[in-house]
């Protein structure tokens, strides 16, 4: 019964606040059950409003918009303040802001219309309506997701752990689960940060993302080779086209190993050597490299033979032998100069454009280095031992010539 109390038209006005509510509600829920939840939830916003919807997330970045409100301009007016609401005129439109706090950050509602009225009469209950869908639909991604991730590093750390051959079948039909074609041929990866450091879980969120924004199956999970170790990223990714260009683009902010492709799955550990053998590679290469990001993923099975056989040998011999092939170099601008010889594709002209001096002053300290060697380089056996000693310090000096298509330098060479 009717709260005697209560004035008739206030009654009247809430009953008919709660049924606009009630109409919003069911219209805007759904968009809920779409495969597109957030881009759903916002073309039916716009309808509402009718004119335009935009949800931006936390760095300004349309995260979904329907309509042809100036969003770039809306934007700029949320950016200049603070203010948890907005009310606004931008040309013909009228436009509502609420910012809105979920779990992955602080993302922006904004509606739009050219009829004022509408924004008026609705404009409360339509953002109050679309913040609450906008967090649970948030919420159900965030649990779908956390679901994935787990069951992600669970298989992969079984695939680590070894699969026996008459079980492949079965670790197959779960990799189809994460989109893998079934059978076709993998690679396995081991990444880690440019600087040296622990691999985190941010870094981990952003090949996901990247991955799934780029449809490539992966398989990913922070590992340790031991506990006083740094983090390392394990993973593994079909042998495609798309997954090439995945891998170029993450080897521009992590050192990256992969193994050969396999499709025969209780190869994984020995896949997994090859990736930590690669990532060893490209770790060598990083330390002699001037810009360690331009050096590019090392794919196991394109490396060259030099390359292949200085990963297969003892590294405390190897470190030994090098000492003493590269002893009669002690002047480091002899050794400085013959690296970018080498790297130069042993091109005089090249070589001094690289260390800005003259051609003349690479000739001089060229029949230095022959006198200190005791032979001239020129020599096939001299020049494979000396690149083989400087191979690392090679790589990362080549890659930074070659970042230069024409080979050619800007600065006059000092005489």
């Amino acid at each position: 019964m009717a709260n005697p109390m209560l004035d008739p038209a206030e009654t009247q006005a809430e009953l008919a606040r709660v049924q606009v509510t009630l109409e919003l509600t069911n219209t805007l829920l759904s968009a809920v059950a779409s495969t597109d939840p957030v881009h759903a939830l916002t073309a039916r916003i716009a309808t509402l409003c009718h004119g335009t919807a935009v949800i931006y997330d936390f760095e300004g970045s349309l995260v979904a918009s329907t309509g042809e409100a100036p969003t770039q301009l809306i934007w700029n007016e949320v950016a200049a303040t603070h203010q948890r609401e907005l009310d606004l005129q931008i040309g013909r439109w009228r436009v509502r802001t609420r910012r809105v706090s979920l779990r992955d950050g602080v993302h922006v509602i904004a509606i739009a219309s050219r009829g004022s009225e509408t924004i008026t009469e609705i404009g409360d209950q339509l953002l109050d309506t679309s913040e609450r869908l906008l967090g649970a639909v948030h919420g159900i991604q965030y649990g779908a997701t956390q679901r994935d991730r787990r069951d992600n590093e669970q298989l992969i750390a079984a695939l680590h752990d070894g699969v026996v051959p008459a079980r492949e079948h079965r670790f197959w039909s779960r990799l189809t689960q994460f989109r893998f074609p079934a059978y076709a041929p993998v690679r396995a990866l081991e990444l880690a940060p440019l600087d040296g450091a622990s691999a985190t879980e941010a870094q981990l969120t952003l090949l996901i993302g990247r991955a799934r924004s780029e449809d490539v199956p992966l398989l990913v999970m922070l590992r340790r080779a031991d506990m006083d170790s740094p983090a390392t990223i394990a993973a593994i990714v079909p042998d495609s086209p798309a997954a090439d260009a995945w891998i170029a683009a993450a080897s521009e902010q992590f050192l990256l190993g992969a193994s050969a492709p396999f499709s025969t799955l209780s190869r994984v550990s020995e896949c997994v050597r090859e990736a930590e053998t690669a990532l060893g590679i490209a770790r060598q290469w990083a330390a002699a490299a001037p810009a360690p990001e331009r050096l590019g993923a090392v794919l196991i099975d394109r490396i060259d033979l030099a390359t292949w056989l200085l990963s297969h040998v003892d590294q405390r011999q190897l470190e030994d032998r090098i000492a003493r092939t590269l002893a009669p170099l002690a002047a480091p601008q002899l050794h400085e100069t013959l690296v970018a010889f080498f790297a130069a594709e042993q091109n005089i002209t090249r070589t001094a454009e690289a260390l800005f001096v003259h051609p003349n002053t690479i000739r001089y300290r060229l029949a230095r280095i022959e006198e200190a060697m005791g032979q001239p380089i020129s020599s096939a056996f001299a020049a494979s031992n000396l690149i083989l000693a400087l191979y690392p310090e090679l790589i990362g000096r080549w890659s930074e010539l070659r970042s230069d298509p024409e080979g050619q330098r800007t600065a006059t060479p000092i005489p």
